[in-house]
């Protein structure tokens, strides 16, 4: 494995076709202005591989649909909302001091066109029902985080904070007068997820936010368990 320690990369830019990117360490690292496997090509989508990244950050970095494999995060800042296009992931750990992240579902910002996005959501499918899990993130501590187009089944999680709603519970809309005028952001996350497709969702409180946000957070996710839009745990 090939180690990294206290060094700064800027402009590294993947736009896809590079193959795998494996074996690599990272210790108090940044990478400012980077972009990984940033293609609307499933042929030429990039693999990363057996990667470790302790205590590093993210400036103005961007995401297109790798495929995460055998990686292990421990600490990672982030300037602004990381976003991730179409990305996989199997065996991922995420722990410690994290940024803002969102995985989305759709592989390009702009073309969201079938002939771009079927590839890979028939590939996402396949992928993920071999049953492998693909993220552990029970001892994750975000600032934000918001999960697309994992089936909840593969992700490790700490039920506490991290809660799953399924497609059946949020269509009864009983559950919706239970909740109180000022909880907003989680049934609007649910309506999102309504929107999407899909059949279940992780919901993840930041417990790296502000204490006063993430304690509001907490007491309006008791909430929904009170309700029952969310699976016993």
């Amino acid at each position: 494995m090939i180690e990294f320690a206290n060094e700064t990369f800027y402009s590294k830019i993947d736009r896809g076709g590079v193959g795998c990117i494996e074996n690599l360490r990272f210790e108090n690292c940044e990478f400012n202005n980077g972009g990984l496997s940033l293609t609307k090509s499933i042929e030429a989508r990039t693999t990363v591989r057996n990667v470790e990244l302790m205590n590093c950050r993210l400036n103005g970095c961007h995401c297109g649909p790798a495929i995460f494999e055998d990686v292990s995060v421990s600490g990672l800042e982030t300037n602004d909302l990381v976003l991730l296009w179409g990305a996989l992931f199997r065996r991922v750990t995420l722990r410690g001091s994290l940024g803002k992240f969102k995985l989305n579902l759709v592989v390009d910002a702009v073309d969201h066109s079938a002939k771009t996005q079927t590839p890979f959501d028939q590939f996402r499918e396949l992928y993920y029902s071999e049953g492998v899990w693909a993220l552990d993130i029970r001892e994750a501590k975000f600032k934000e985080f918001e999960i697309r187009g994992i089936p909840s089944s593969l992700v490790l999680r700490n039920p506490e904070s991290q809660v799953v709603v399924t497609r059946e519970r949020a269509l009864d809309d009983g559950w919706r007068d239970k909740v109180s005028p000022s909880n907003e952001l989680w049934p609007f996350m649910i309506d999102m997820f309504l929107s999407d497709g899909e059949a279940d969702r992780v919901f993840v409180v930041p417990m790296n936010a502000p204490k006063k946000k993430r304690d509001t957070l907490m007491k309006q996710l008791d909430e929904l368990r009170e309700a029952g839009v969310t699976i016993p745990d």
